[in-house]
């Protein structure tokens, strides 16, 4: 297998990087972490570059990326930003998805050209108060009355629904139907009357809002639907292994960064004379931390490819999904025992990896449930 990027992709992560080390410059990121901003400015320059348009099909304004295309832009973004390739992954990619494979025409040439020009923006509502890994079980309803459906329930931990101009909204509309059928995705605009939407505070992630909503008596057009209706959780388990692999490329990304952070700290810091990245604990630290990102890397892209050749891979998305999220997490907490007491400052960067790299043993499947899935599929 060849697990070189081709010319076109190598391009393409030349020209990100340069348009990131541009316009994306690590004032830019503490800025938007310090005040818990959403980019605004940068996604602007994003989507006038084009770079929106990856997950779109090129016949609705996109590019028509890969998955690999995909992974190859994810690692670069969360390399320089880990919350804005979070929140390209929440706003864009979701929805891109979600449209692309069970939008109807009119639904696909309405709003995905929008996406690709970065006119309007998406969150994806799943989680509520009562149903988190166990997502199917969720209790939000929604009853058709003529030519409305009327929509009542709380949902929890929506990402981007503060600055989205749509909610792709999960819930029930059939209650006599198993868990895991009798959910539909609808199409919600959150300024509808009866929506009340409640930023959280959280650890990290600071520039991408997470928030609780409250739905009371939510009136919308009955074809504000997307896909089938009762077909909605059936629909999201067919692009999980797509999604993971989204998930997997952030946190490839990050962990390096924190990587780069990490060595170039010791090459610069003396201690008894010399650099500490002489010193042989030092040393084994930086090279288990290259070790585990390296491998991070290869399950990555391993699992972009079975995607790109249409070959389920439940159990290899979810073991690079898993894999990926716990190598931030030791990357961000190896960088900072490398840093010391400087690593442990709000002025460094490290800190921030430290806060953000959590969520992702949390959130798209925690670590336990993605252990499950891999054993599930082992002992089938």
């Amino acid at each position: 297998m060849d697990f070189d990027p081709s010319p076109a992709q190598q391009a393409m992560r030349d020209a990100l990087r340069a348009f990131l080390i541009r316009e994306c410059p690590i004032e830019y990121v503490r800025a938007c972490d310090e005040a818990e901003r959403f980019p605004t400015e940068l996604y602007e320059k994003l989507a006038a570059q084009g770079w929106l348009g990856i997950p779109i099909p090129e016949e609705y304004g996109g590019t028509g990326g890969s998955c690999t295309d995909l992974a190859i832009f994810l690692e670069e973004f969360a390399a320089h930003f880990e919350a804005g390739a979070n929140i390209y992954y929440t706003s864009v990619v979701i929805a891109a998805d979600a449209l692309t494979h069970f939008g109807t025409e009119d639904q696909k040439k309405t709003l995905l050209p929008k996406l690709a020009r970065g006119e309007i923006r998406f969150a994806f509502s799943l989680s509520e108060p009562n149903s988190g890994s166990d997502a199917a079980s969720l209790r939000t309803k929604a009853v058709r009355e003529g030519d409305e459906w009327v929509i009542n329930g709380q949902k929890m931990f929506c990402s981007c629904a503060q600055v989205a101009d749509y909610i792709l909204l999960m819930a029930r509309t059939d209650t006599n139907a198993p868990k895991h059928d009798g959910i539909t995705m609808f199409l919600l605009d959150p300024k509808t009357p009866g929506v009340e939407i409640r930023q959280l505070k959280k650890l990290g992630l600071k520039p991408m809002d997470l928030n609780e909503i409250f739905l009371t008596d939510v009136r919308i057009p009955a074809d504000r639907v997307i896909g089938a209706v009762n077909q909605g959780w059936r629909n999201v388990l067919k692009t999980l292994d797509y999604e993971r692999c989204c998930l997997s490329a952030v946190n490839v990304g990050a962990a390096q960064s924190c990587l780069d952070k990490a060595l170039a700290y010791t090459k610069e810091r003396h201690q008894f004379g010399q650099a500490i990245s002489q010193f042989q604990l030092v040393r084994a630290k930086l090279a288990d931390m290259e070790m585990e990102i390296d491998a991070a890397r290869l399950l990555l892209y391993r699992s972009a490819a079975l995607v790109d050749r249409h070959i389920p891979n439940n159990k290899q998305s979810a073991i690079a999904n898993l894999y990926s999220s716990e190598t931030y997490v030791r990357a961000a907490l190896d960088g900072m025992r490398l840093m010391g007491g400087w690593g442990y400052l709000m002025e460094y960067d490290m800190q921030r990896h430290f806060r953000d790299s959590k969520l992702a043993e949390i959130g798209g499947g925690t670590s336990e449930i993605l252990r499950i899935v891999i054993s599930r599929e082992m002992l089938r």
